[in-house]
């Protein structure tokens, strides 16, 4: 999200999934560096304060502030943050886990077999074919187009490295030069003893290891982070909460002597009250919250997504009693779904995640674990993993169902080390290479398709136009809101400046309501008998008239040129002052 380029005399974008996703950022940016009180009011909705972790456009905001240059803030925050990315899905997993997150994909890419074309085949060729697919490249779908995972990802990376670190250090390194996974073997009953003495002596004591993170960092990195990706700290909530349950101790005991349990409790205590703060700053005061509904199914019935197939009817099978109805429900919800959209979607991806926890719980039943016993890596991780995607499949935490992937994701990223350690590294060179070749071919095809896309890149605004508005505005508070036509790549917005509404598809994926607004948002552009009360009533000081407000708004009667101050005006539009009269000739 951070590759806009000049062109000659336009600015462009790369990748065509955020030509409005980075008009919001730079929305944000401008926003802030304008000098806005913290928390500012939403820029893109008149009723609501901003509603969306945007710490990673403060931070670029700063940047400017400091005199750094806007698109080469862009370029090195996004270049410093994949690097970052790239070694915290080392040190998580080795080379394995950065060719998961690289490459994830099902097999949708394997047309390329077929077609031996390079094409984004998980997003923007199997949109145009009507056949969407579900399971996105990350890289392209996520990293590109949401900034906020430029901080979330290694920082999320970096908080389970140094809590694998911290809890389970003795075991043992896996292959390929990633830190420690649990590499216990399933025919070791002992490996997986939570009493085991080594084991004990390194988690259990009360010396037992501080970690590679001092404890003040840890807690900022975890408390900061719904101020970057609240998606992100849920999962990482659902982690340390798991944790809470591992051990089993009696009475007053119950946290001296459980290490991992008095460390979650801490971070969790400790981390309330500034977490929620930024909780209750990014979600508009907690208003965002009315979006958490009881959704099963993440996007397996999604009218976008689910592929046709079939369902058994009322009436067929016998429904209407019973067993009938409980066949009817246990195909439609769960055996159709498998083969209409999981496997397409995941592909070899689902069935080594159940052999992996399916593996995990034969681990635990041959080596007599019980829970309340410290386990190994891999069985603590796999279960925060198996958490984290149940209450993403079975909860929805966004109005665009989709959007739940930006916590089931992490589900993901946790058991990409066991998967190798535990299962593919155990197998001969041979089934390895066809495994991997099978897991990433289709994200490798998918990624190169879809990085070749932008070629030659996207016109996202005319940069004349962009500076001559700028200068206009700059002597205008900050604070003022615009009447403007909603698009994401209007000038007003791109300067920072606040309108009445932004994008229509920004603001229902943030939860507005904003039908009532929009009406009367467009009753004041055409020039309603009405409108200067649905000016006052949205707060409107200043109407900008140009481009896009010439083309969408064609029948307007324009009352304002004749009684509101004219502000300033050229070949870019011009702008009206509803405070001030216009003068008497």
């Amino acid at each position: 999200c951070w590759l806009l380029y000049i062109d000659s005399s336009e600015l462009k974008i790369q990748s065509p999934n955020n030509l409005g996703d980075l008009s919001l950022h730079l929305t944000l940016i401008k926003n802030f560096a304008n000098g806005v009180p913290l928390w500012p009011d939403s820029p893109i909705f008149v009723f609501s304060k901003l509603r969306y972790p945007a710490g990673i456009d403060l931070f670029n905001a700063l940047l400017s502030l400091v005199h750094v240059d806007l698109l080469i803030g862009l370029v090195w925050v996004g270049l410093l943050a994949s690097l970052a990315i790239f070694y915290g899905f080392y040190q998580w997993g080795g080379t394995f886990a950065v060719a998961g997150f690289l490459f994830n994909g099902g097999i949708a890419g394997f047309q390329f077999l077929k077609t031996f074309k390079f094409l984004d085949y998980q997003g923007t060729a199997a949109d145009i074919a009507h056949k969407p697919i579900a399971w996105k490249s990350i890289v392209l779908s996520m990293l590109v187009t949401q900034r906020g995972w430029l901080y979330a990802i290694p920082a999320g990376l970096l908080l389970l490295w140094h809590w694998r670190e911290k809890f389970f250090p003795a075991e043992t390194l896996a292959e390929g030069g990633s830190s420690a996974v649990g590499l216990a073997k399933a025919d070791d009953p002992g490996s997986i003893q939570g009493n085991d003495p080594g084991q004990a002596t390194a988690v259990n004591a009360r010396g037992y290891r501080r970690g590679p993170l001092p404890w003040w960092v840890e807690l900022s990195i975890y408390a900061s982070m719904p101020l970057f990706h609240l998606h992100t700290f849920i999962a990482l909530t659902i982690v340390l909460i798991v944790g809470l349950f591992f051990e089993r101790v009696p009475g007053i005991e119950i946290f001296t002597d459980a290490p991992i349990r008095r460390h979650a409790a801490a971070m969790l205590i400790a981390a309330f009250i500034p977490a929620s703060f930024f909780v209750w700053l990014t979600t508009d005061q907690f208003h965002a919250a009315s979006v958490l509904k009881w959704h099963p199914g993440w996007a397996q019935d999604s009218t976008e997504f689910a592929a046709p197939f079939f369902k058994l009817g009322p009436k067929d099978w016998g429904s209407s009693t019973g067993p009938g109805l409980l066949l009817q429900k246990t195909w439609n919800g769960v055996v159709a779904p498998f083969f209409q959209f999981w496997l397409p979607n995941f592909g070899l991806w689902v069935l080594l995640a159940l052999g992996l926890v399916g593996l995990c719980g034969w681990r635990i039943w041959k080596g007599k674990w019980r829970w309340g016993d410290t386990p190994p890596a891999d069985i603590a991780f796999v279960i925060a993993a198996v958490v984290i995607f149940a209450f993403g499949y079975f909860v929805q935490t966004a109005p665009w169902d989709w959007d739940n992937l930006k916590l089931m994701v992490w589900g993901y990223f946790l058991i990409l080390p066991f998967l190798w350690s535990d299962i593919i590294g155990r197998w001969a060179f041979p089934e390895r290479a066809a495994t991997c070749l099978l897991l990433f071919g289709s994200g490798f095809v998918t990624l190169l398709g879809g990085l070749s896309a932008g070629h030659p890149g996207f016109g996202l605004i005319e940069r004349a136009r962009l500076d001559h508005i700028g200068t206009a505005l700059r002597p205008l508070p900050v604070e003022a809101r615009f009447a403007t036509y909603p698009t994401y790549n209007h000038p007003v917005l791109l300067q920072g400046r606040r309108v009445v509404l932004g994008y229509p598809g920004h603001l229902w994926t943030e939860g507005f309501d904003y039908s009532k607004a929009n009406d009367q948002l467009t009753a004041l552009m055409n020039g309603a008998a009405n409108w200067r009360d649905a000016a006052k009533a949205l707060g409107v000081r200043y109407i900008f008239w140009g481009q896009d407000e010439k083309t969408n708004y064609q029948s307007s009667s324009r009352p304002w040129e004749a009684t509101a101050f004219l502000v300033a005006s050229g070949d870019w539009g011009a702008i009206y002052d509803l405070t001030r009269a216009a003068p008497q000739h």
